[in-house]
């Protein structure tokens, strides 16, 4: 799996078509039955999709059928069915198939049809309310993960861009020693110098100068989508790695063990149990200032659309949205800065909520995605100004 970052998001979110159509499948990491479920799911979508762009979009049978030809084919694709995360979404433009997997619990397959792509459910990935990665400081092979709750998904990193194995490296040190001691030169004509007698001290030391390579690597792709670093590992090592890190999203607490490659589930649990703490803490803090800015009149609730407006011309600093709300389909005007409903499901029109948490988050603001008892408020979404509204 790679990191979806916010520049994906954003190009996604700045596309747009005739008619777009997203899709989003629920997927397993690890199928019993070759994906079936997966495809099957998927090929319903696209029937749906299809009947809707004949039906309420007057598309021939034909056109409607080569917008999604890419889709179809894609049915087929063996390899690709094995490289599944948590939820698949698809995006055709006009015909052309972007795809994105991710981490994201989302509970059901469904299907949208507009001019610009439905990116609420990737919003998600881009925050810290419940998304974090975890570091496994293995010194054979360091691995990076992605998790919430309920996923926990191994990163793809290149060992050609990030020193992944300081086993290797020592490795390599060790018949660069050799050469020299028969007289041989290091890469380029230059003698090479090895790691010394391996004394504690002195490992500990050449362990740290590995995690001050390896984190420059690293940390500029963590931060293209910057969320809470948890770290696992050994305790002498955890020390070494903060010494060297300089990323500002590193957790003060950690988890500490010697886990083996394949006790995934168990790394997962005992992350979690330290990211629910923060984030619990997260949601407090952040709803005592929603609470604070409502008396200031720099909060909005129970006024969707004048939230929307506000949204749209990047006002909001942070906007909370209800889990399985209801779309709330129409256009804005930005001239007039006014918006025009349309009845959900029968327009090309988008959905204002979508384009809101769109425009906050290009705006460098945060969204929440929170369960109804969370919400501050009765309406769909709530959020607090980056200054009053007039």
């Amino acid at each position: 799996m790679k990191i979806f970052d916010q520049q994906d998001f954003f190009k996604l979110a700045n596309k747009s078509g005739k008619y777009v159509v997203s899709i989003y499948v629920p997927t397993e990491r690890h199928s019993s039955d070759a994906y079936k479920t997966e495809r099957t799911l998927f090929k319903n979508m696209l029937q749906k999709a299809e009947e809707k762009l004949e039906t309420v979009h007057q598309l021939q049978s034909k056109d409607a059928r080569a917008h999604l030809r890419a889709g179809y084919d894609l049915l087929e694709d063996t390899e690709f069915w094995k490289y599944n995360s948590d939820l698949l979404a698809a995006f055709f433009f006009d015909g052309k198939l972007e795809t994105v997997t991710v981490p994201i619990h989302h509970p059901k397959a469904e299907f949208f049809v507009s001019t610009k792509a439905y990116l609420l459910p990737l919003s998600q990935e881009l925050q810290g309310n419940g998304h974090y990665y975890a570091l496994h400081l293995n010194l054979d092979r360091i691995r990076l993960f992605e998790g919430t709750k309920s996923t926990f998904s191994e990163v793809t990193l290149d060992p050609e861009e990030v020193a992944l194995s300081f086993t290797e490296e020592e490795k390599t040190d060790e018949n660069q020693k050799n050469l020299q001691a028969q007289g041989g030169v290091g890469k380029g004509g230059a003698m090479y110098h090895g790691h010394g007698d391996g004394a504690d001290e002195e490992k500990k030391v050449t362990i740290l100068n590995y995690f001050h390579r390896m984190t420059n690597m690293l940390e500029p792709l963590l931060n293209k989508n910057p969320l809470p670093l948890y770290l696992i590992g050994v305790d002498y090592l955890i020390p070494l790695f903060t010494q060297a890190s300089k990323y500002k999203h590193l957790a003060d607490t950690h988890v500490i063990g010697a886990f083996q490659w394949n006790q995934i589930g168990q790394m997962h649990a005992e992350v979690w149990d330290l990211a629910r703490t923060q984030f619990e803490r997260n949601k407090t803090e952040s709803n005592e200032a929603f609470q604070l800015k409502l008396s200031k009149r720099l909060a909005v609730q129970d006024e969707p659309l004048s939230l929307i407006k506000a949204a749209l011309t990047g006002a909001v600093d942070t906007l909370y949205v209800r889990e399985g709300h209801d779309h709330i389909s129409g256009s804005y005007d930005a001239d007039k800065h006014q918006i025009q409903l349309t009845e959900n499901g029968t327009s090309i029109d988008h959905c204002l909520i979508d384009m809101a948490v769109s425009k906050t988050l290009e705006s460098g603001g945060k969204v929440f995605i929170l369960e109804n008892g969370e919400m501050p408020g009765s309406a769909a979404i709530a959020g607090t100004l980056r200054y009053e509204l007039a």
